[in-house]
């Protein structure tokens, strides 16, 4: 089900590679041409509100919010080598400012090896970018199972495809990483992680149906936190596996994920098994809107996310609207009301 999910209405990940420049020629303009830059990115603004439903009588204020802005460059700087480059400029902190950065080789056939920064190779949502989702928020099993520290990690990663006929295609994907999280520049481990996913992709006509698994393994550590309750750094390995489906349709996209995680330390209380899935399903028509319906769970967290689109997540211009009912080992939660507008270059 993990292939599914993180495809989530959006292109597979692979569609998000940088693209190999021609054979450069003699001809200087050409050469030139091939190693132009290409600028990309996406803008989304959205407002948020909170609908009172915990009983409390309170509810938080309602926000206007440049969600994300995205900014990048890739290209080549020959024939089998190349660069991709996101910023996010909006980052609080300076730290957060470099999402990708990473060299790409693609001397092997239907393959692109990185080094540098990256997102880690788990399941298909995560891979996915932001802006050809379906839903503001990512499910809650891919951000707690399916990443690290972060969902970008410094390291080398490989990803692609080996056509089998027929329509059929097995795709791969790996990263290893440091296991630090985003532009940490030191490993804080012993262990380099490994994040991966092996699937198969058939296409006909219109219809591609995906399915595939996903591991990883590594450590990490946890910063101390000063509490009330102070709780000292710890370092816990850990072990991931997950399965996933999606089918991509003009007239609806399908999608389902399922993680399961084991976390194993010293530290007491941190040894333990968890897991979640997801399933999402959107039906498309022919003007360019419609319904969304998703449904993601882990041992403490449920949440309906029921909305509508206008605009399909990879058009120029799209409009989204979610609306969350969740519930944790807490109680209950005020719905959360979600309009996003998003544009793209």
């Amino acid at each position: 089900m993990i292939a599914l999910l993180i495809a989530l209405g959006s292109a597979p990940a692979l569609a998000q590679q940088v693209p190999q420049a021609d054979t450069v020629t003699a001809d200087s303009t050409k050469a030139k041409k091939d190693k132009k830059p290409k600028v990309y990115g996406y803008l989304q603004v959205f407002f948020k509100a909170r609908r009172e439903a915990n009983g409390d009588g309170v509810t938080e204020p309602t926000v206007f919010r440049d969600q994300r802005v995205r900014v990048g460059f890739k290209g080549n700087v020959s024939e089998h080598v190349g660069y991709a480059v996101e910023i996010d400029p909006r980052s609080p902190d300076i730290s957060g400012v470099l999402r990708d950065g990473y060299i790409t080789l693609d001397y092997l056939r239907h393959q692109e090896i990185r080094i540098g920064q990256q997102k880690t190779q788990f399941g298909y949502e995560n891979s996915t970018s932001s802006s050809k989702l379906f839903v503001v928020n990512r499910a809650e099993v891919s951000e707690a199972l399916g990443r690290g520290i972060n969902l970008r990690d410094i390291g080398v990663g490989m990803v692609g495809f080996v056509r089998l006929g027929g329509g059929f295609r097995l795709e791969d994907a790996i990263t290893v990483v440091n296991g630090s999280g985003l532009n940490v520049q030191a490993d804080s481990t012993k262990r380099k992680n490994v994040w991966g996913r092996l699937g198969l992709r058939y296409k006909r006509d219109s219809l591609i149906v995906r399915a595939g698994v996903s591991g990883a393994s590594g450590d990490q550590r946890e910063p101390a936190d000063p509490g009330p309750p102070a709780v000292a750094p710890f370092t816990f390995s850990f072990t991931r596996a997950g399965a996933g489906v999606e089918i991509t349709h003009p007239r609806f996209f399908l999608a389902a994920e399922y993680v399961r995680g084991k976390d194993k330390s010293s530290t007491p209380g941190v040894t333990g098994t968890r897991s979640g899935y997801y399933a999402i399903a959107a039906a498309k028509t022919r003007w360019g809107v419609g319904p969304i319906l998703r449904y993601d769970r882990t041992e403490e967290f449920k949440r309906w996310t029921l909305g509508a689109y206008a605009g399909l997540p990879g058009d120029d211009v799209s409009l989204l609207l979610n609306y969350e009912i969740f519930r944790d080992d807490l109680g209950k939660h005020d719905d959360r009301i979600y309009l996003r507008l998003q544009t793209r270059f």
